[in-house]
């Protein structure tokens, strides 16, 4: 019943565990103080084994609790508060405040749905007690004071979850997607590659392919870094015109994208990738649409496939960045697949950073 489904779910357990504790305690301790006659002490004591038995399947298999019981303990210890108040006949505050106790852990740990559930119930169960012990007119006083509190307490924690939800929801956001791209992070990249390379089509095969802006930091010194920034975000549209609507585009840092191609083979991730390459060549920044300036710009591209050249994701990773370097060796503008296990190591290469120096670069 995802109407009872909660917020999280060891938390609510916990409190599930503690509420029947605090019940089973408070019904003994006011059993021992005020013992009923006859079959009523059995039954009580009974109930009293009950809370604490629940309490202990709670904390022993947590895993095969299903998700209705987040909510029908609440609604049972409503039901438990009213039939004890009507047993006692006890219509005193001390009494009716226990009705507060469920709507308060389910205010906290239920979605809204499921706490103005038992929120109603609580109220229900205050009203029913008191006009059955009171006269009418005190009953529904008494009643209308509780249901307030219940209301309010609900109604209030309510638009704190949904205000912290929300922030929450925009951090997740913040730490998936770049600011200046738009593209998702290194973060969920690694998170679908990881699903790609275990999951049951992994046999299909899965290429990450990296993409590297050639001479990048001459561009942020000719044109300004505005210009190097709107360009990063020309490539990652460039790219994703490319690419199937299954791939992963993620900015790396700095000018370095990565796609990740889930259920793709290697000779199909290399056809993208040579499309990449063209695309980026063929399609220049065009930085003032009134004059018609232009940026060209373009880019070397490493990649590597799994399982043909590596078997885990930090394999892949190196794969396809070797493959880089050599395109970038090569000359850049172009694309270099990566080399199957085992192959020969090559010479080192000369790699040209981003600060502009010549440096070389040990091939593992």
């Amino acid at each position: 019943m995802t109407v009872f489904s909660p917020r999280d779910e060891r938390a609510s357990l916990r409190a599930l565990r503690a509420v029947l504790v605090l019940a089973a305690v408070v019904l003994g301790a006011y059993t021992a103080l005020r013992p009923p006659p006859g079959w009523t002490l059995w039954a009580v004591a009974g109930v009293v084994l009950v809370l604490l038995a629940g309490s202990a399947a709670l904390a022993v298999a947590p895993h095969r609790v299903p998700r209705w019981v987040h909510g029908a303990v609440p609604l049972a210890s409503v039901g438990l508060v009213a039939g004890l108040d009507l047993l006692t006949r006890d219509a005193t505050t001390a009494g009716q405040v226990f009705f507060l106790l469920p709507v308060l852990v389910a205010a906290t740990h239920l979605r809204p749905a499921g706490a103005w559930v038992v929120t109603a119930a609580a109220v229900v169960g205050e009203v029913v007690t008191t006009a059955s012990l009171l006269p009418l007119e005190e009953a529904l006083t008494d009643s209308a004071y509780l249901a307030a509190v219940a209301v309010a307490l609900t109604g209030v924690l309510a638009r704190a979850h949904h205000r912290t939800d929300a922030l929450v929801e925009e951090l997740r956001r913040q730490a998936a997607v770049d600011p200046l791209t738009g593209l998702v992070t290194r973060r969920v990249l690694d998170d679908a590659a990881a699903c790609a390379l275990t999951s049951a089509d992994a046999d299909a095969g899965t290429a990450l392919v990296l993409v590297d802006v050639d001479r990048f930091k001459a561009v942020n010194d000719t044109h300004g870094h505005p210009v190097g920034d709107a360009l990063l975000v020309h490539l990652g549209r460039l790219v994703h015109e490319v690419v199937p609507a299954s791939a992963v585009v993620s900015r790396l840092g700095g000018d370095e994208l990565a796609v990740l191609l889930p259920g793709t083979s290697a000779r199909d991730a290399l056809r993208c990738a040579r499309e990449v390459v063209g695309r980026v060549r063929d399609n220049p920044l065009v930085t003032g649409p009134s004059t018609g300036a232009r940026v060209a710009a373009t880019v070397s591209v490493g990649v590597a496939h799994a399982p043909e050249h590596a078997q885990d994701l930090p394999d892949l990773y190196r794969a396809a960045d070797a493959a880089l370097y050599r395109a970038k060796a090569a000359g850049r503008d172009g694309l270099a697949p990566a080399e199957p296990p085992g192959a020969p190591a090559p010479p080192p290469a000369l790699r040209r950073p981003r600060d502009g120096a010549v440096a070389p670069v040990p091939r593992a």
